[in-house]
Formats: C-alpha cells, structure tokens, sequence
C-alpha cells in the first residue's frame, strides 16, 4: 500500500480542495467545518499528505487499490477527513 502512496496524494489533493470548497460555500457548515476547510485550502498538498494516510485503511482502498475510482476516492476522503479531522458536533438535547 505504501508503494502507491505517492500516485495517491496528487488524487487526494484534488478530493481534498473539492470537499474544502464544498464547506466554504455550505450554508449550513460549521465551524470545525468551516476551520478544517480553510486550513485545507491554504496548504491542500500538506493537509492531502496527511489524509492519505487514512484513505489508505479505508475499505474501498484496500480492495481497489490504486485503481479506485475517482468517485469512490473522494467518499473514502470525505470518510476520513470527518473522522480524523473535523471534530463531530456535539448532540442537541
């Protein structure tokens, strides 16, 4: 897995920035969201770096291996950026 790594990241980024801008633009995003997504968009190449090492455990990874397709990278992305990055919110009661 760590062999395809780097064909990955460039293909993260672009999962990255589309999800970032997705948020800037989101009426209803918060503000983990919206924290994350500038974070993201001012040092994307860093921010997919660290991403990739998540979407690599990611179900859809392991069995595709680099050979996933665009659509499932970007869910397993998403996947991870919410678990690892952006900090859920909290309940209502």
């Amino acid at each position: 897995r760590l062999a395809v790594r780097p064909l990955l990241v460039p293909r993260i980024e672009g999962a990255v920035s589309q999800l970032a801008l997705y948020l800037i633009n989101l009426p209803t995003a918060t503000d983990e969201q919206l924290t994350w997504a500038r974070a993201a968009l001012r040092n994307t190449a860093s921010m997919a770096d660290q991403v990739s090492r998540f979407v690599l455990g990611e179900a859809d990874f392991i069995e595709h291996g680099s050979g996933i397709s665009d659509a499932a990278l970007a869910s397993a992305t998403e996947t991870a950026i919410n678990n690892h990055f952006i900090a859920p919110a909290p309940e209502a009661e």
